[in-house]
């Protein structure tokens, strides 16, 4: 999965990627091409000719912090610091014409659709072209197996992108509009990238998608129906050297029978659902145009618990949306109360062009939505605390992300990476190794333990 350069090295560059773990996989994809074409990748500011910053739109805070490095970077390519900045992902897929006016320090704007062309774009750069957009609308790039890839960070645990896009019509999410229609990877490709990542030494896999569960759905079926993703988690769970397999993004009004039992009977897939609800209000659902009600996401719930052995349950929520009233709030505060989920992200709704949310009326004003985003990450983080104490005295396994000889940082299987907290633990451990931990104390999102 690293490729050696293949030509002697034209330039260094570095790399800033922000956003999701999606554009992650984007930028390391990136990075292989540079790498196979002779750029040398430089980890430092520093030590860079060119810098490539691969941005995030999703949301209006995503945004501003694109923007915010866009600017920062600027700076040093304006006083002769930097060779040349390019700027790619999300950001100028949707607005590359708006941004290229008002960012003439860029070298170039490089959209979702681009990024296999990212070394012919350099060179374009820095050979003096300025200015360039590189944009095909409503199109994203989905690499393959045979795409030269450098994993950023420590190399035993990595994201695999299943599928790329997303076919639904959720009132707030700007997404289809920027990654283009729903495209699954093939399960042979899929199968494939997974080995080659044990082989490198890679021990868990997240899988990640706009939308995982409408994986195969635009696959040519075998006379048996088209593949799903229930039969790409069971061929993930046989590949060998992989201790750990999570599947992220899952849609709740598409969760399956056949789902449920891959989830439940996996020997490396892990009892974990990131399943974004979004709210608990029906109202509120109606107007997202999620396609379900709160009766029936208490329900699903319910049901993942029963039937899941140690289910970790992970959602995400939205406050202040179009017309949320104090009531809509209140119904979500009491249904977190009672589902008491392992892990909860929560966002402040944001315009987004072009969505239909955009158009609601009864926007809710930006200090009430402040002052309801804190309420309920208080309630969240209390429920939490209350949460974790349980497993104080208990004996898990952790896969250590940080190694020392007397303190080293690692993960429950309940703790997908970057997301849900982490186990710092005492005692010697060596990176990328699963050990066993005896967890002491709740330290915040995090948990204390020592080595069993």
């Amino acid at each position: 999965m690293t490729p050696p350069a293949s030509t002697p090295a034209r330039a260094s560059v570095h790399f800033r990627s922000l956003g999701c773990p999606k554009n992650r996989v984007d930028t390391e994809v990136m990075l292989g091409s540079l790498a196979l074409s002779g750029y040398a990748l430089a980890e430092k500011l520093d030590d860079a000719d060119v810098v490539v910053i691969n941005t995030c739109s999703f949301i209006e805070s995503a945004r501003q912090e694109s923007i915010d490095a866009i600017l920062e970077i600027a700076e040093l390519r304006e006083t002769g610091r930097l060779r040349a900045l390019v700027v790619a992902g999300c950001l100028p897929q949707r607005y590359g014409g708006e941004l290229a006016k008002e960012l003439p320090e860029v070298d170039a704007f490089v959209g979702t659709s681009e990024f296999p062309r990212i070394a012919e774009i350099l060179g374009a750069a820095l050979g003096g072209r300025r200015g360039g957009v590189y944009v095909e609308s409503g199109r994203t790039y989905l690499h393959g197996e045979r795409d030269p890839r450098l994993l950023v960070g420590p190399t035993h645990s990595a994201y695999l992108k299943i599928a790329e896009g997303c076919d639904r019509i959720c009132a707030f999410c700007a997404i289809p509009g920027i990654r283009g229609k729903f495209q699954s990877r093939t399960l042979e490709s899929v199968i494939a990238e997974a080995r080659q990542l044990a082989v490198a030494g890679v021990r868990e896999l997240n899988l990640v998608a706009q939308d995982s569960t409408s994986w195969g759905k635009d696959l040519t079926g075998t006379g048996r129906g088209r593949p799903k993703l229930d039969a790409l988690l069971r061929a993930l769970d046989e590949v060998e050297g992989l201790d750990w397999i999570r599947l992220l993004y899952v849609y709740p009004s598409a969760v399956t029978d056949a789902l449920i039992a891959a989830l439940g009977s996996g020997r490396r897939v892990l009892p974990y659902v990131d399943i974004p609800l979004q709210h608990a209000s029906d109202a509120m659902l109606r107007a997202m145009q999620r396609g379900t009600t709160a009766d029936r996401q208490r329900k699903l719930v319910e049901r993942l618990r029963s039937e899941i052995p140690d289910v970790t349950v992970r959602t995400t929520f939205i406050v202040g949306f179009p017309g949320e009233t104090d009531a809509d709030f209140e119904a979500l505060c009491d249904f977190v109360r009672e589902m008491r989920f392992d892990r909860v992200g929560v966002f402040r709704y944001s315009d987004e062009q072009g969505t239909a949310a955009q158009t609601l009326p009864g926007k809710v004003p930006v200090r009430v939505a402040r002052a309801r985003h804190r309420r309920i990450l208080d309630l969240l983080r209390e429920l939490q605390s209350e949460q974790l104490a349980t497993l104080v005295g208990r004996e898990v396994d952790v896969l250590v992300d940080a190694g020392g000889r007397d303190r080293a940082v690692a993960r429950m299987r309940s703790q997908a990476p970057d997301i849900d907290g982490n186990v710092l633990l005492r005692g010697a451990a060596e990176t990328g190794e699963v050990i066993r931990a005896r967890i002491t104390a709740v330290r915040g999102p995090d948990l204390d333990a020592t080595r069993a």
